[in-house]
């Protein structure tokens, strides 16, 4: 056996080195998304470069014939780790199945054993038809004429790296900023020692070993620079993607992806019930063929976005939300139609309206008619006991048609649009002014900031805040009740205090309203302390209450604008 030095073998050693480096980084986080496949690819590159090297020390013909065949068991397996790797990390593993990664490595096989039996010292010249050797200034290096299948190894190689390739930069358009610049470290990593390789085979540049692997030593530098600077292989596009598809697929409302021309791209198994239709005979019809419906919802105003549809035979609604869907510096490729089930809403509200009509209406009507006819029987009684039982009758029909105008009132509020309200100076002193006249004994006190506020829901407040000086003069069982209203703003909010000395609030009328239910253990006596919770929640607003034996303060937080 001939030895000889050559400087050449110094790149090729360092790249060995370097490939190791990445080998043992990346084995550290092997159970990241690509990371098994990352560290073959290191691996298969050290082991590459490693032969070169040695190869470059000998000048015997049969030790350079072995390492050159055995440098394939590496160059063989990185265009499939690569594409591997680049599958897992960008989110598409399930592709990976058992049967994929064999038929993936059929061709490799067939590269490997080609090399090893091929001429000399083999059965045939498929591989390689002339493998020579010449002497240069730097060692040795093959000089040869490829057979058919050397091409076939070539052209499945560079395939698999254009497919990698391709969805790198679909990353780097697409992605964010993190994730762009691990993948564009990627690209570059990629893009090194394939070019090289292109050149090479061309006949571009001529050395006298493969410059390929001078590509492979800045790849695996790039590489060590991405796992450390970029956080390769601790933050991954893979999660998120998973995480997004997992997230459709589970979701109990219908998903439909549409294209711009409407056609059906994607949709999850809670979709797929809706329309009562296989997902793959959905998919790539037209909208209107689908589902008319949701067509026919796209093509309208949009003003109601409440849609049906029968669903184990029953009908269940829907609320549309549409999403377009577009790239970076691309117009909307798309539409992503989410149906939100509502129709326990719907039912609500159908309930709703049935108790508003007999609250407003039957019941309405029927307390009027007992509180006039009980009336109308105490005027003409001649019984004291009678009276007196009339009396309480016609007390208690007068507090039901009163709890019934304040809650029609709230309800004609929310039949409406929006109001507007001037300022809120104007609407406290007006509340002030009508309780005062109702009131005279009630000392009510205002305290109001030199600039004011406009906000929307007047008619709405205003119930609110009748109902809250009117409770509190009411339950002070002082002979001259006081209350004090305050009003103060705070970056865009109006904070309303009403402050009394009364008894306090008990604990069972506070609990269910701030806990936001009532149970048969706890319950309001009224409605007076829901109405004004109502109503500030429905401005998007708060209620805050503080109460003991001293007295009460109830603070109500309404978002308006100066």
């Amino acid at each position: 056996m001939v030895w000889q030095f050559s400087l050449g073998v110094v790149p090729l050693f360092a790249a060995t080195l370097v490939a190791t480096a990445v080998a043992i980084a990346v084995f550290r986080k092997r159970d990241a998304p690509g990371g098994r496949a990352l560290g073959v690819i290191a691996v298969a590159a050290g082991w590459w470069s490693l032969l070169a090297g040695v190869e470059l020390f000998r000048t015997d013909l049969f030790t350079s014939v072995v390492l050159t065949k055995a440098t394939y068991f590496g160059i063989a397996v990185v265009p499939v780790a690569w594409v591997v790797f680049v599958l897992a990390y960008t989110g598409r593993r399930a592709w990976l199945s058992r049967s994929r990664l064999v038929l993936l490595g059929v061709v490799p096989v067939i590269t490997m054993l080609a090399a090893i039996t091929n001429e000399p010292y083999g059965i045939h010249s498929l591989f390689w038809q002339d493998l020579g050797f010449m002497t240069d200034g730097s060692g040795t290096a093959g000089s040869s004429q490829y057979g058919p299948l050397f091409w076939l190894h070539a052209a499945y190689s560079y395939s698999l790296l254009a497919v990698g390739s391709y969805l790198l930069v679909e990353l780097v358009v697409n992605a964010d900023l993190l994730y762009r610049a691990q993948a564009g470290v990627l690209l570059m990593a990629v893009v090194a020692p394939w070019s090289a390789n292109a050149l090479y085979l061309a006949n571009v540049i001529q050395t006298p070993y493969d410059p390929t692997i001078l590509g492979i030593v800045l790849s695996c530098l790039l590489l060590l620079m991405t796992v450390y600077r970029h956080r390769f292989l601790e933050i991954v596009p893979a999660a998120r993607q998973l995480a997004r598809t997992e997230l459709i697929k589970t979701l109990d409302d219908p998903v439909v992806v549409i294209d711009d021309e409407r056609h059906v791209v994607d949709l999850n198994p809670a979709a797929v019930d809706v329309f009562a239709a296989e997902r793959m005979d959905v998919i790539g019809r037209g909208l209107s063929a689908v589902s008319p419906k949701l067509a026919d919802w796209l093509d309208s105003d949009r003003a109601e976005q409440t849609i049906s549809y029968e669903v184990d035979n029953v009908d269940r609604y829907y609320d549309v939300q549409v999403t377009p869907l577009s790239q970076k510096a691309v117009a909307d490729s798309g539409l992503l139609l989410a149906l939100r089930d509502v129709t326990a809403r719907q039912h609500n509200r159908q309930q709703v309206s049935v108790l508003n009509r007999l609250l407003r209406h039957n019941l309405s009507n029927t307390v009027t008619t007992i509180h006039g006819n009980a009336e109308y029987a105490a005027e003409r009684a001649r019984d004291d006991e009678v009276r007196e039982r009339l009396a309480v009758i016609e007390d208690n029909a007068a507090a039901m048609m009163d709890k019934q105008e304040k809650l029609d009132r709230v309800l004609r509020t929310f039949e409406r649009d929006s109001y507007t309200c001037k300022s809120l100076d104007t609407l406290l002193k007006a509340v002030v002014d009508e309780v005062r006249t109702a009131y005279p004994d009630a000392k009510l006190t205002v305290e109001m900031p030199e600039t004011t506020m406009s906000f929307d829901g007047q008619e709405r407040l205003r119930i609110a805040l009748e109902e809250l000086l009117t409770n509190a003069i009411e339950h002070d069982p002082a002979d001259e009740p006081t209350v004090c209203v305050s009003a103060a703003l705070d970056d865009g909010w109006a904070r309303i205090t009403v402050s009394d000395g009364g008894p306090g609030i008990p604990a069972h009328e506070l609990e269910p309203i701030t806990n936001g239910q009532e149970t048969q253990l706890s319950h309001g006596s009224g409605v007076g302390l829901w109405l004004v919770s109502w109503i500030v929640h429905s401005l998007g607003g708060a209620v805050e209450f503080e109460t003991g034996q001293n007295g009460t303060t109830i603070t109500l937080m309404i978002p308006g604008y100066e």
